[in-house]
């Protein structure tokens, strides 16, 4: 009696030891909006607003920045430093330097813009850049960013949606976030999307007046049917369709978030990497629903069926008759 007695009391430890075990691996008890993983950068930059995911690092760069990080993907949990960083000097660009970037996944390499604000590269993973097409002020940009003094350069938000091979495009404080196809035109400039050219937000009820105080943007993440937008200083982000309809709002308790970016592959919660740029930390938020915005831009488009041809008329056998020489 002893014995089994002992044996059942073994098989019980055992089974409790291993549901910590699986409990630690997981972010526990998280809910959207939780705070899952947490990095602390301390390369002592000026300003921070880029940061990307391509399924097994993660990267980041500064203002107008000129060297690529990249560090081992962070526990769940508390803060923690970059682990394991390597970092890579940005070739190619002739602005200077770069803004905010965005993996594509279909392409295994990052959008980004130059610091410039005007000029779009695609850049490898180890930081050559290549000039993609540049953005023409005057046709490329209508409205001016619906902003008084025009565009910024500074750019704190660029998306790649690979539901249409698009990019989302977002200067400083602007009202209005472009939409340009990954190809230049003829002239090497940009080429809006004609279905959906721009998006605005500070037209009421989809403005953000209501939980900041202003209508501003900042950075972008995209990866489904949804926009997922920041605002600089802001206390909130927001969910937004395609087309401008704010969906909801989400809080955000921390200084001010910049470039935002999708992962549904790290932890047992699909989340959004945010980049703050005042506090250097970059965020793991627990996204709103499940695969709500999929790394790389998102699944890749669904090919359109090749129309079945009708089956060409079987040859017509002469009827047998006389020959002639």
């Amino acid at each position: 009696m002893k014995t089994r007695f002992r044996v059942t009391a073994l098989l019980v430890l055992a089974l409790l030891l291993l549901q910590i075990a699986v409990g630690r691996a997981q972010p526990a008890l998280s809910a959207p909006g939780d705070v899952v993983a947490d990095v602390v950068t301390t390369d002592g930059a000026y300003a921070n607003n880029s940061v990307a995911f391509d399924g097994r690092y993660l990267y980041f760069a500064d203002l107008n920045g000129t060297v690529l990080h990249r560090i081992d993907m962070p526990a769940a949990g508390g803060q923690t430093g970059p682990v394991n960083q390597v970092n890579f000097p940005i070739t190619g660009v002739t602005s200077g330097g770069i803004n905010t970037f965005a993996y594509d996944a279909g392409r295994d390499a990052f959008w980004t813009a130059g610091s410039d604000g005007l000029s779009i590269y695609l850049m490898s993973k180890t930081g050559a850049a290549a000039l993609r097409f540049r953005i023409d002020p005057l046709n490329d940009r209508p409205g001016d960013c619906k902003r008084l003094g025009g565009c910024l350069a500074e750019i704190n938000g660029l998306a790649y949606d690979r539901s249409d091979d698009t990019l989302w495009y977002n200067a400083d404080a602007t009202e209005r976030i472009y939409h340009y196809q990954t190809y230049a035109d003829t002239l090497g400039t940009a080429v809006l999307v004609g279905s959906n050219p721009y998006l605005d937000i500070d037209v009421a009820p989809n403005d953000m007046y209501a939980q900041c105080g202003w209508n501003s943007s900042s950075g972008i993440a995209v990866g489904g049917s949804h926009l997922f937008l920041g605002s600089s200083g802001c206390s909130y982000y927001f969910e937004y369709t395609k087309t401008g309809t704010k969906v909801a709002t989400y809080p955000y308790a921390f200084s001010s978030a910049q470039d935002f970016e999708c992962d549904n592959l790290t932890y047992g919660a699909s989340v959004i990497w945010m980049r703050d740029a005042w506090d250097w930390h970059i965020r793991a938020f627990e996204q709103p629903a499940a695969d709500a915005c999929l790394m790389g831009g998102g699944a890749a488009p669904v090919p359109t069926p090749t129309p079945l041809l009708p089956p060409l008329p079987l040859p017509v056998t002469p009827p047998a008759g006389p020959r002639f020489p």
